[in-house]
């Protein structure tokens, strides 16, 4: 193994005398912590950053072992490398540090070929030779060159490095997590896959396409801020016999090793559960990432207690172990057609639970765009988000403005995923316009078919007003038969349209079971999580739902749909500080969001109903104030600018100011303070007759909005709101000119009874 202690090989394994391989009791030993210090980096969205190991004593300050050299010191290698001392031993052959003598002295690790493997290494070594001088990328160890030299026999040099193997920072993080930021080690894991599937890609991608074969921690060194495959013996053309070592070896790999891309992404996998400390095989991951674990409250996401002492580093919060678990068991499926297909799908999943984990962990946003589907322009907010309707004032007892949307709603509004850009339509489909359904229909009639083309008319079908599923079911029938039978169980974009057929038909317990297929599939995506966020919701799954919604709220606040879900779920559960938790996840909301005035807009009607539970006097004015407050920056700096939405926003408010002096939690002077303290461009009355005359203005012009709409149902409202006015308003007796209609005109009525004429009544002129 190049680069590592003298004492620790790649694998805990070496050879016996006949040449074959046994495993070394010290391996099962708890190895021995080198001195090193390590410097966590700054919080950063980077997914491939590290902490910087730094080795307190490098192999090379060790001094020389002449015992152990296979040639004396001051014998020359092929005339060119002094060997220094023995590091360690590979897959294939021991390892040796020396210094290059013509380029600048400088530290190189020399590989000799076991004498044991000599025969069969021949040809493995001339493999390498031709395969692995000229390979050259960043997280590999780089081979420099390559000889021959009689008493040693064949040799290859390579660069030197010296640090860590990710298996001593294993070990080093299971004795103090803190060194690596606790949590935070689960985020270094992820991004020591990335790396690394960069490394595996660059060598699958090579033509012909080659194979690590021997993925391991053991193989892996963290130098500094850097990753290295240290042990480069496997490398081999795709499907060639090679080294694998148990435990990490893939079950489809051919009895001699023979091994296919996705044979190393399988190893990958295993290597990051290992690291993580995620159960003691795959297997377990299943359970890990099972939805179960989100129905129990007392422990949001986290694992039982037998797995949480197996871990590396205190679990991931909320819905970060259920990801990271999923991740790494797709990873490491049984059946290679349900693993990642190659390093670069892999590596998107990877990136986007690493986007989730660090979200949760910090509470910033970690946002990157999704590449596999298009950010929906609709909130889903159910009626939260705008302003009452005015059939709300024709029923007292309808339900709370914070009900969830309906599953119809809900499967129209998701959002939509990117066209397969090998899909035969890929580039018009890529430019088509969010248009009626009608128009899309007719526009995608003369296409020529394609597994996309009957995915997009599928969804059209369900936007269709009062449209039936059944012509929806048979598009995604025809997207399926195209697909084929071989490929259709896999394919996540037909369990996504079936999840929403499922919605559409109001069969929510199956659109729940069709997204999780989704979720298992594309771990680090955020759109199954808000379906299933969705459907806990109608499930009354309430703590479900809100570990789903927070997770992609926090991993990106401009998605309106997450922060309403969060706040509908947090007010369903209740508990002490649920009002303003809801509030402030909607001022998470940033102000460039397309779902901002809708955010604002709720944030001032969960002010509003709060305060119909408002306890002491003191709380409500301060309640009502920051109402206040709110609805003025709805109207000037948030974007509200409908003027009837404005009407009844306003009209909201007002009612609850004058509940508040009904029930005797605001008085007089409160209201005159409350009213000097409001911004002046809302013109909050500061006396309760001003108040009154002002709401029954509001109802009129609330009746007018109810008789002019084309809604059916607003209709009748109008008779209400009328009769609301005549309720609300103050007697009077005197005309003025800004009064309510029905003051003024029953002023009009009585003077002119009192100037009509009567029998035996005297006029008198003014001079009497």
């Amino acid at each position: 193994m190049e680069g590592a202690a003298a004492d620790r090989g790649a694998s805990g394994e070496r050879p016996d005398s006949d040449g074959s391989f046994g495993p070394l009791v010290v391996a099962a030993q708890p190895p021995i912590l080198r001195a090193a210090h390590v410097e966590l980096p700054a919080e950063s969205p980077d997914p491939v950053l590290l902490p910087t190991i730094t080795l307190l004593e490098r192999a090379a300050s060790r001094g020389s072992e002449p015992g152990g050299l296979p040639l004396p010191q001051e014998e020359l290698l092929a005339g060119q490398y002094r060997l220094i001392r023995p590091l360690g031993y590979g897959g294939m052959g021991e390892v040796h540090l020396a210094l290059d003598t013509k380029v600048d002295h400088r530290e190189v690790a020399i590989k000799f070929l076991y004498p044991g493997q000599a025969a069969a290494g021949a040809g493995a070594l001339a493999r390498e030779r031709r395969a692995l001088v000229d390979l050259s990328h960043d997280d590999i160890i780089r081979v420099y060159n390559y000889g021959h030299h009689p008493e040693v026999g064949d040799f290859l040099v390579l660069q030197y490095v010296d640090g860590l193997t990710l298996e001593e920072v294993r070990a080093r993080a299971r004795v103090n997590p803190d060194e690596f930021g606790g949590g935070r080690f689960h985020e270094f894991v992820l991004a020591y896959g990335v790396r690394l599937l960069a490394a595996l890609g660059h060598l699958h991608a090579d033509r012909p396409g080659k194979v690590y074969g021997d993925l391991k921690p053991d193989n892996v060194m963290h130098d500094g801020t850097t990753t290295k495959i240290i042990d480069v013996g496997s490398v081999r053309p795709a499907g060639v016999p090679g080294h694998t070592t148990d435990g990490y070896r893939a079950p489809t790999v051919g009895p001699n090793g023979e091994s296919t891309g996705q044979d190393d992404l399988f190893s990958l996998g295993e290597t990051l559960r290992r690291l993580s400390g995620l159960g003691s095989s795959p297997a377990d991951l299943a359970e890990l990432g099972s939805l179960d674990r989100l129905t129990r409250p007392d422990t949001p996401g986290a694992p039982a207690s037998a797995q949480a002492g197996r871990m590396t580093a205190p679990p991931p919060p909320g819905l970060g172990l259920l990801s990271l678990a999923r991740v790494l068991h797709r990873a490491t499926r049984t059946e290679v057609a349900e693993r990642f297909a190659t390093a670069g799908e892999m590596e998107e999943q990877l990136r986007g639970v690493f986007r989730e984990l660090r979200s949760l962990r910090t509470g910033a946003e970690t946002f990157e765009p999704s590449p596999l589907f298009l950010q929906s322009p609709y909130a889903l907010d159910g009626t939260l988000g705008s302003a009452p309707p005015l059939a709300r004032w024709a029923a007292p007892n309808a339900p709370a403005a914070h009900a969830p949307p309906s599953p119809v709603e809900v499967a129209r509004r998701l959002p939509v995923p990117r066209p397969d850009p090998y899909d035969a339509h890929h580039l018009e489909l890529s430019r088509l316009a969010d248009a009626a359904p009608e128009a899309l229909l007719q526009h995608t009639a003369d296409w020529q078919d394609s597994p996309e083309v009957h995915l997009l008319r599928c969804r059209v079908r369900l936007r269709v007003p009062g449209g039936g599923t059944g012509t929806a079911e048979r598009e995604l029938r025809s997207a399926e038969a195209l697909i084929g039978p071989e490929r259709a169980p896999y394919d996540w974009r037909l369990a996504w349209h079936q999840g929403l057929l499922a919605l559409a038909r109001d069969q929510v317990e199956a659109a729940r079971l069709h997204f999780d297929r989704v979720f298992a599939a594309i771990p680090g995506e955020y759109a199954p999580k808000l379906a299933l966020g969705h459907c806990a919701e109608r499930l009354g799954r309430w703590h479900e739902a809100l570990t789903f919604h927070e997770a992609v709220r926090l991993r990106n606040p401009s998605l309106g749909s997450a922060a309403f879900g969060a706040v509908r779920a947090r007010l369903a559960l209740g508990g002490e500080g649920a009002w303003d938790e809801a509030v402030r996840a909607l001022d998470a909301v940033p102000q460039h969001s397309r779902h901002r005035t809708a955010a604002r807009t709720a944030a001032v009607r969960i002010g509003v109903e709060q305060l119909r539970t408002a306890g002491p006097a003191a709380e409500v004015t301060v309640r009502l104030r920051e109402v206040l407050g709110r609805l003025a920056r709805l109207f000037h700096a948030h974007g509200l600018t409908d003027e009837q939405a404005r009407v009844r926003m306003t009209a909201e408010v007002w009612e609850a100011v004058r509940d508040a002096l009904a029930r005797g939690a605001l008085d007089a002077p409160g209201l005159t303070a409350l009213a000097a303290a409001a911004d002046v461009r809302l013109g909050l009355p500061a006396d309760e007759r001003s108040l009154r005359e002002d709401l029954s203005r509001l109802y009129v012009a609330l009746a007018h909005q109810a008789a002019r709409s084309a809604a059916p149902e607003d209709a009748p409202v109008a008779e209400t709101l009328l009769d609301h006015a005549y309720e609300v308003r103050p007697l009077t007796f005197r005309h003025r000119r800004n009064g309510p209609w029905l003051g003024s005109r029953l002023t009009t009525r009585l003077r002119t009874l009192d100037s009509a004429p009567t029998p035996g009544r005297t006029t008198r002129t003014a001079d009497e």
